[in-house]
């Protein structure tokens, strides 16, 4: 029996359970993409149909970013998706932060295949982590006290999201220019992004960190003498410069750098393996 079917399988109550004789008697999945309305938000379910009820949410993955949702939308059936409310989108947001948060906690990451999972795959680093609303490209809060229920983590990332230097995706900011779509900060507001996720030394906030800065690699901005070189480098196959040598007879001048590497507390090992997917 496959991962994933085995995964459906224990979502279920044990009155459903008892009725599967085989992987065949498992319904079809299906996905439903739900896009909030005038607004920035999106919420994908993967649903499971069983014979006792008419279906189950057993994995989602939510968007917070309007460049991500039109990309992603250009990719899949008109037929998948479907307009929502502002209240039904929050409700959506909510019950899909608390799954996956559960699922998390429980050693489990985006198990589930789905038939979009190669079109997501460009986006899937980007997109909102368990149990937060803040944390992932934009986000997915009602406002500014909305908090997922891992809520220290959760506030590491509201405070970089509105650190006050910064420039946005394709823009152009103290002669440097943002290829990325997505926002590059001011150095010091990363490391002290950098800093709050490592405190926190909790599960969400490693996924986290590891994923911003030694995944994505995500760069900063700071104001510094010119690079000629770098003294120390991470990394094998994405090299990251964790140590710059500088010409200090040169002018000050801004000038991106690489992020700093996130090595957690305690939980290397299962961040590992859950990332590896």
């Amino acid at each position: 029996m496959k991962t994933s079917l085995v995964f459906v399988l224990a979502t279920l109550s044990l009155a459903e359970c008892v009725i599967f004789d085989s992987v065949s008697d498992v319904l079809p999945l299906t996905t439903t993409f739900y896009r909030e309305k005038d607004g920035h938000r999106m919420v994908e379910t993967i649903d499971v149909n069983t014979y006792l009820s008419e279906k189950k949410t057993i994995d989602c993955y939510m968007y917070g970013d309007n460049y991500i949702i039109d990309r992603m939308l250009e990719l899949v059936p008109e037929s998948v998706t479907k307009e929502s409310d502002k209240a039904e989108t929050s409700k959506l947001v909510n019950q899909c932060s608390d799954l996956l948060l559960n699922e998390l906690n429980n050693g489990i990451f985006h198990s589930v295949k789905s038939p979009f999972d190669s079109v997501r795959k460009a986006f899937k680093s980007l997109l909102i982590f368990p149990g937060t609303k803040w944390c992932g490209a934009g986000n997915v809060a009602d406002n500014y006290e909305d908090l997922g229920r891992a809520e220290q983590t959760d506030k590491c990332c509201r405070t970089h999201d509105h650190c006050n230097d910064t420039i946005p995706g394709y823009g152009t900011k103290y002669g440097l220019k943002n290829e990325n779509f997505y926002t590059k900060s001011t150095c010091p507001c990363d490391l002290t992004f950098h800093s709050c996720l490592y405190e926190g030394n909790n599960l969400p906030s490693d996924l986290v960190g590891k994923t911003f800065f030694n995944i994505l690699l995500m760069q900063c901005f700071k104001k510094e003498y010119p690079q000629i070189g770098c003294l120390q480098k991470t990394g094998i196959i994405l090299r990251s410069c964790q140590e710059y040598k500088f010409d200090y007879n040169g002018t000050k001048k801004y000038q991106f750098f690489d992020a700093k590497t996130y090595e957690p507390k305690e939980n290397a090992s299962i961040l590992g393996r859950l990332l590896s997917g």
